[in-house]
């Protein structure tokens, strides 16, 4: 879902032929993810669904981060099912929150999240949003085709990460990390670990959508499993 371990950060940008198919492939896919994957939702043991750009030969293990032009067609593809989803989740008449994350400049990472709320007007929070203070760019990722206005936008970080609980098997120390300008953070039961910032996350809901005032529930970065 999220890059917790965004490692393979670096775009490759080798010269890439054939938009037309590129073109033909992105809108096969948009009409894919209209629909979400209910089954494990819906299901007790899992919290949230999500959908994601995948195509190749741009989500491969070092990402090929696609023009601005076409990142806007991904974009236009993803608003399209939120809408979508939107209609789905309302029709399962359990609580949900309905997220929309573009990511800049890792514009492949973008994603469609919807999480299962255990109570109507709760919103997820996340440990990740930034301190930074600016405004969402959207004359940047504006088009004719969708309204980047009609969401209310908040900032994260797009970080890579390291927990202090990995360092008995990792080949560097805090020290190192600090050196290449990590900072130490801690979350909730006293979860230390690093992140070192490579981008924004602007994480989208439907202003139509928001409660006046919304219960937040924080979600903290998932540690790895204990060996």
């Amino acid at each position: 879902m999220s890059t917790y371990f965004n490692t393979n950060y670096k775009a490759n940008r080798k010269k890439l032929r054939g938009w037309k198919r590129r073109i033909r492939q992105i809108n096969r896919w948009g009409e894919n993810i209209k629909i979400p994957y209910l089954q494990y939702f819906v299901r007790d043991n899992n919290g949230y669904t999500y959908d994601r750009c995948t195509l190749y030969p741009f989500y491969t293990l070092e990402k090929r981060h696609p023009p601005l032009w076409f990142y806007k067609l991904i974009i236009s593809h993803f608003i399209t099912a939120y809408l979508n989803w939107k209609k789905v989740f309302q029709e399962l008449s359990k609580p949900f929150d309905l997220q929309l994350w573009l990511y800049d400049p890792a514009y492949i990472r973008s994603e469609i999240i919807c999480y299962k709320m255990e109570a109507e007007g709760q919103i997820k929070r996340f440990v990740w949003e930034s301190e930074i203070d600016k405004p969402f760019p959207v004359e940047k990722f504006a088009s004719k085709g969708y309204d980047l206005t009609a969401f209310e936008w908040i900032l994260a970080d797009d970080a890579i990460i390291h927990f202090e609980s990995d360092f008995d098997y990792a080949d560097f120390t805090a020290d190192e990390l600090l050196a290449e300008r990590y900072v130490k953070k801690i979350q909730g039961d006293n979860e230390v670990y690093y992140a070192k910032r490579a981008g924004d996350i602007w994480i989208g809901r439907l202003k139509s959508n928001l409660k006046t005032d919304p219960e937040n529930v924080l979600q903290s970065y998932f540690p790895p499993p204990g060996l």
